[in-house]
């Protein structure tokens, strides 16, 4: 493996996103680009990352702003600056750019997947129509794990005009009062056993919950500010509104996968609405996995990484298929 590191200038002119890029021993055949979820950052996924090198794919991942080693380096936790939905998307955009340019000729024809987790699958449906216009790279296909949709604290609990009205003051980049953080994630705790730690939600397996509390780079207790959560309310309901479907391309192959007792997919059936709304909007190329008895992270969970992974690396490998028979081998 040959790994390089890549840091550039947030679109919040604040932080330098601190991102990576990891190659195969192997002649690579696609490059597939990691985005994390919220409160996490991209080692978390490193299992993966292994997997997909041994399946000869180039792999991207950066820390978001606010996330991870960016946000051990500027100091700043659970904050993107202003418009934190513009900003991520932006970055993860301009580090297809910079991968790219690092890469070079080795990256040349190879078709570029996109896998987001979580907020990662919001930051991930939000770059389509961006990439659509020309920016960042051409996206071949699309992994949506974990994905945000349906969440109950956001379609009916939030209450969106006092959070407008904080992000929008003096004091929109300090914390969110918990009250606001707390509707954001209502409910996530009501179907699990008596007692439930405040993160049971990310996996049923309690070392992979101990493991996601305890590791520094998580940080996932560090204090929203309210225009960071104000953009997690604006990219959510982009990328789950009737627009979003229309724009994506009719012959973009997705994978979307969850677990059956995640809060985060509404239990699974987020899942299946996204799926299905693709396919009611013109998009037939569409697979759906929903993991039985598992929580949010299906990637994590002892029980279901390696199937998930083995969806991933089946799904990639049917996108290079599908890129290497067009004319040119040029993606969509």
């Amino acid at each position: 493996m040959a790994l390089q590191e890549i840091t550039f200038t947030s679109a919040n002119n604040r932080d330098t996103i601190q991102a990576w890029v990891y190659e195969p021993v192997v002649p690579a055949r696609a490059v597939v680009q990691v985005v994390h979820g919220l409160g996490e950052h991209s080692r978390r996924y490193l299992h993966l990352v292994s997997t997909l090198l041994d399946a000869g794919f180039v792999v991207v991942a950066d820390d978001h702003a606010g996330h991870g080693r960016t946000a051990m380096e500027s100091g700043v936790w659970a904050d993107a600056g202003e418009d934190a939905a513009r900003v991520v998307v932006a970055d993860t955009l301009t580090l297809q750019d910079e991968a790219r340019a690092r890469l070079g000729d080795r990256a040349s024809g190879l078709p570029w997947v996109v896998y987001g987790h979580s907020w990662g699958s919001m930051i991930a449906r939000g770059l389509l129509p961006r990439a659509a216009s020309g920016a960042g790279a051409p996206v071949a296909g699309l992994v949506l794990g974990g994905i945000a949709a349906q969440m109950h604290g956001i379609e009916q609990v939030v209450d969106r005009a006092a959070l407008a009205e904080l992000s929008a003051g003096d004091h929109a980049a300090d914390p969110a009062p918990m009250e606001l953080v707390g509707q954001l994630f209502d409910g996530f705790l009501e179907r699990y056993e008596p007692g439930a730690g405040p993160t049971a939600w990310v996996a049923l397996d309690a070392d992979v919950v101990a493991d996601h509390a305890r590791d520094p780079f998580n940080n996932f207790g560090a204090p929203l500010s309210a225009r960071f959560l104000q953009g997690f309310v604006d990219l959510y309901d982009r990328v789950n509104g009737d627009d979003w479907y229309a724009g994506v391309p009719a012959a973009l192959p997705v994978l979307v996968l969850a677990g059956d007792q995640d809060p985060v997919t509404n239990y699974g059936e987020g899942a299946y609405h996204v799926a299905n709304r693709l396919v009611a909007s013109g998009h037939p190329d569409v697979r759906t996995r929903v993991f039985t008895g598992v929580r949010h992270e299906v990637h994590n969970e002892p029980t279901t990484r390696a199937e998930v992974e083995r969806e991933i690396v089946d799904f990639v490998d049917r996108v290079v298929a599908r890129t290497s028979t067009r004319p040119g081998g040029t993606s969509a």
